[in-house]
């Protein structure tokens, strides 16, 4: 593994306050996934293989399409009028996820492990932020 790779992996993204969307339900989830990318990131450093087990025993993709399915609900209650395009964002994660699954080699996991983090994080402030004053006016807030 380079060391460029074992730096990243080793830097974990904290849970900030900032992003909170306020509907308990999905703010745990996204916390609890990026607790898991962490976690898997800090066992690649250690031992690939057993990051590898890690991820199927937990069953990445499964959770994160668990999440979707929360998200989409919520749409739907709420009126979201940017659903079809947060949809397509989620099938950007589905896709970002898929080389967890058949890389060979160390560094393509390693790598593909840190851009799955990262559009993780990024996809929370840049998309699920967004419908956050939908939810604060669902709830009279």
């Amino acid at each position: 593994m380079s060391a460029l790779y074992r730096d990243s992996l080793l830097r974990p993204v904290p849970w900030l306050a900032a992003f909170a969307i306020d509907e308990a339900d999905i703010d745990a989830e996204h916390r609890s996934m990026i607790d898991m990318y962490n976690e898997l990131c800090s066992l690649t450093v250690l031992d690939s293989a057993s990051a590898r087990q890690r991820l199927l025993d937990e069953d990445v993709a499964a959770v994160m399409a668990y999440h979707f399915n929360t998200e989409e609900r919520v749409f739907d209650d709420i009126g979201y009028p940017e659903t079809h395009f947060h949809r397509q964002e989620h099938n950007h994660l589905r896709w970002l996820i898929t080389p967890l699954y058949v890389s060979p080699h160390d560094n393509g996991f390693a790598q593909a492990l840190l851009k799955v983090r990262t559009g993780l994080v990024e996809h929370i402030i840049r998309h699920d932020l967004g419908y956050k004053s939908h939810l604060l006016d669902r709830n009279g807030r």
